[in-house]
């Protein structure tokens, strides 16, 4: 996926371009292993990181959550995104889910290769 961050330099708009991101293998997330799972930070700010997450069909990623505002956009693809209690919900792309703090929740049973992009916010504090 093609990807644009805009950025003031000089008194000027840049744009940063990249035509390919860079994927990582992304194996393991607080101890726990994931399958299939590949992940490009994009961007890292005081209150924010942005990510692509890219789980491929037959992939899972395991149940967690986020202490931050989790912004999470399906790109495309297709699955079930679990939740602590055993229920499951049906995704398939575009979609938009928003996580706040501490929502537990997995992704099983992909059926299509799913592209995730997330903003992950980091509640500022009053002030």
């Amino acid at each position: 996926m093609r990807t644009t961050v805009f950025e003031l330099a000089d008194g000027s708009v840049q744009a940063r371009v990249t035509e390919s991101p860079a994927w990582e293998p992304f194996e393991e997330f607080d101890g726990k292993p994931l399958e299939r799972v590949r992940l490009v930070e994009l961007l890292r700010e005081a209150h924010a990181e942005l990510q692509l997450v890219e789980i491929a069909a037959g992939g899972r990623f395991a149940m967690h959550s986020s202490p931050m505002l989790a912004f999470c956009q399906i790109v495309r693809g297709r699955g079930r995104l679990g939740l602590p209690d055993g229920r499951s919900l049906a995704y398939e792309g575009p979609e938009l889910y928003v996580f706040l703090p501490g929502t537990l929740h997995d992704w099983h049973d992909v059926e299509e290769d799913t592209l995730l992009a997330v903003c992950l916010v980091d509640e500022a504090e009053p002030g």
